[in-house]
């Protein structure tokens, strides 16, 4: 899995979680936490459902930081990385 497929599986999912934003939007702004308002705890829970489905991973709760999550490349590392 390369990091673009990575980040193109990532910016659907996000898509899909705030539907307010094009997936255009996320690959001309790809910061996340603090950025976006929707971006909220219940987003982050579901994102992190539809990342440990899509990528059949399990991230542990020290992966669930403001760093990991911060932008889409931090969490496309974060994936990679597993």
């Amino acid at each position: 899995m390369t990091e673009e497929s990575v980040k193109s599986t990532i910016i659907t999912i996000l898509t899909r979680l705030m539907p307010s934003y094009e997936s255009n939007y996320w690959s001309q702004q790809p910061e996340l936490f603090g950025a976006v308002p929707e971006f909220d705890s219940m987003t982050i829970v579901n994102l992190i459902g539809e990342l440990e489905d899509n990528f059949d991973i399990e991230l542990d709760d020290d992966d669930i930081t403001a760093e990991n999550f911060a932008t889409v490349d931090s969490v496309a590392a974060l994936i990679i990385n597993q």
